[in-house]
């Protein structure tokens, strides 16, 4: 049994758009899947937020900056 503070839901209220070919957008939502598959739990949203952030933390460690914590991360 855990003790401690419940874990306090995230409200995502920043949006970003993106337009994407069919094809792009297919394989986007293939790979979302399998990863929810493999993880058993997540959703495309949740996928597409993971793989960005992680992504941006690794382009800014090759140029140097460091990885950065976002805030609500």
């Amino acid at each position: 049994m855990r003790t401690g503070r419940p874990k306090k839901e995230r409200t995502y209220n920043v949006m970003l758009r993106v337009r994407l070919l069919p094809e792009t957008d297919e394989l986007i939502r293939r790979a979302a899947e399998a990863a929810t598959r493999r993880k058993g739990s997540g959703d495309l949203s949740s996928w597409v937020r993971e793989t960005l952030v992680a992504t941006a933390r690794r382009e800014l460690t090759k140029d140097g900056g460091g990885p950065k914590a976002a805030a609500g991360d």
